[in-house]
């Protein structure tokens, strides 16, 4: 879970009204974030689906409407700004998307700083996957001109100051010798142009999504500023910018938009208009437990930020906050309703059922096996079901169906994985600057096709491990599978295999009564180059079903 520091003076100012610390983190509890007081300072542990309390102004916000200081949905005065984006069709090959926008009558106190520098990092960490999907640029909006285009340029291109240097570089300089750059240079490795957002006058803003220009600075004495979001995903930089745009507006600050001209489209960002969303009373009252009436849950739906629109006998017509990107479906929104009503409140009650309960023969055994794993020295990991099929199928060298999700939010997870070794391959990426040996293992589901089955498709628990390191090959991971097996009691043979993800006389088969039950071998030099891999790796899979 991301975590951020607030002062505990500026989180009773924002709430307009001063309440014991001790209180107030007891009340956070309660919105399900976990709050730690240290002095004048209180760490805030924040659920990764609200990346709109990823600042003091977010947290504030919810806490004023869940302690009916001020309910229902926040409205934000936008104006129109005179400043235009002009993006060039030299960026869609590169990084296609930008969103902007103007905040006036900034007074940068420390405690604003702090809180934009944090909500900053945090947005990129999170929702911008490492600055990958989306980037975010603050600047002296009195720097620049009204007209900022978003262009490209060679790597040795054009020179200017980044951000924190003595002097002026090429992009490609700044990959190789600024600190931002060689922390975030792997996202532009390899382009024949970079991104780059300059205006009119030719002041560069930024080499995005690495390190912005020292000639845009933003100073204690910055009234005014221009924020933009670039990436690769359209709706994550409008989402990123929106809860960027209105928690600065949780200031107080004038907000205002910026017109975005691409090639053969405008658009006018930010666009903070609330979506409507249906709630069905029933539904909400089955789903919680309780028995309440459409306007009480209206009320705990203001109190959680909502607007209301409509409250009829059977649902209510609510508005979503434009910050509230985590509202996907109404289950989303019962959820609030909960928190709104109190957990504390709900009142538990027995089953109409006597049994006894006990933990599934799957679960027996996915322990064991995690047991024994770890036993051998390897660490546990955990990733997502959901995947896609350029991660599943095509960098694992193999053709392939698989369950397909009807309605996908995201290009990443557009399928249910089949296999579990992707998803070690994916881990080792990430880790591939960390020092080796590297030994890592899975307990996890994978969905297989299946026609016999009522929804056509069936789970199937697996355990899968990875190696990478000197002496970490076939024999070792046969090795370290068959000792899985043996614990497992079951009485396995081997036999030779073929697979397109593994060296051809590398790969072998696990068999339990003439059915295949797993694999072991070392990966494909050119699978491991598809995942940016630099040493040889060994995998095995085995059905614990």
């Amino acid at each position: 879970m991301p975590s951020i520091s607030v002062r505990y003076q500026d989180l009773c100012s924002l709430l307009g009204k001063t309440i014991e610390i001790e209180r107030l983190c007891e009340r956070l509890s309660m919105l399900g974030i976990e709050a730690e007081a240290k002095g004048e300072e209180i760490k805030l542990e924040i659920a990764h689906n609200r990346p709109d309390l990823l600042s003091c102004e977010g947290v504030a916000r919810a806490l004023q409407g869940f302690l009916r200081i001020k309910t229902g949905l926040p409205k934000y005065k936008i104006r129109t700004s005179k400043i235009t984006v002009e993006v060039e069709p030299s960026v869609e090959a590169v990084r296609p998307f930008i969103v902007a926008g103007v905040v006036k009558k900034v007074k940068m106190t420390d405690d604003i700083v702090a809180s934009m520098m944090q909500v900053q990092e945090k947005l990129h960490a999170s929702l911008g996957r490492k600055r990958d999907k989306a980037s975010i640029g603050i600047y002296d909006l009195k720097t620049i001109a009204p007209k900022v285009i978003y262009t490209t340029t060679a790597p040795e291109g054009i020179r200017f100051l980044p951000l924190d240097f003595n002097r002026e570089l090429t992009p490609a300089e700044i990959l190789r010798e600024h600190p931002k750059g060689i922390e975030y240079g792997w996202l532009l490795q390899g382009l024949p142009r970079f991104p780059l957002l300059i205006d009119e006058k030719g002041t560069v803003l930024s080499l995005p999504p690495i390190i912005n220009s020292e000639d845009t600075r933003v100073t204690e004495k910055t009234d005014s500023l221009f924020i933009d979001v670039t990436g690769h995903d359209e709706r994550t930089v409008n989402q990123v910018l929106n809860i960027i745009m209105t928690g600065l507006g949780e200031r107080g600050f004038g907000l205002e938009t910026v017109a975005i001209k691409y090639p053969k489209r405008w658009a006018t960002t930010p666009d903070l208009r609330p979506r409507k969303l249906n709630l069905g009373v029933r539904n909400t009252n089955k789903t919680i437990g309780i028995e309440i009436s459409p306007k009480q849950i209206a009320k705990l739906a203001m109190a959680m930020r909502y607007g209301v629109e409509r409250v009829g006998k059977d649902s209510l017509k609510l508005l979503v906050p434009p910050y509230r990107c985590d509202i996907m479906h109404e289950i989303d929104i019962i959820e609030d309703i909960a928190i709104g009503y109190g957990y504390d409140n709900l009142k538990p009650t027995l089953p109409k059922v006597l049994t006894i309960g006990e933990r599934a023969p799957i679960e027996k055994i996915s322990g064991k096996a995690r047991r024994v794993l770890t036993g051998l020295n390897f660490m546990e990991v955990m990733t997502y079901t959901l995947t896609n099929p350029k991660t599943n199928f095509d960098l694992m060298r193999r053709k392939g169906e698989a369950v397909e999700i009807a309605n996908p939010i995201s290009e990443e997870y557009t399928i249910l994985r089949d296999s579990l070794i992707p998803s070690l391959l994916s881990v080792m990426r990430e880790n591939r600057r960390n020092p080796l040996p590297q030994k890592i293992f899975e307990i996890g589901d994978v969905v297989l096709l299946d026609e016999e089955s009522e929804t056509g498709a069936r789970n199937v628990r697996r355990a899968a491990a990875a190696v990478t390191g000197e002496g970490l090959g076939f024999t070792y991971m046969k090795a370290a599978a068959e000792s899985l097996l043996r614990e497992l009691g079951k009485q396995w043979e081997v036999r030779p295999s073929s697979h397109p993800s593994f060296i051809e006389g590398r790969v072998a088969e696990f068999r339990l009564r003439d059915k295949k039950i797993g694999a072991v071998g070392e990966i494909h030099p050119e699978v491991i180059v598809n995942f940016e891999l630099e040493n040889p790796v060994a995998v095995f899979e085995i059905d614990l079903e």
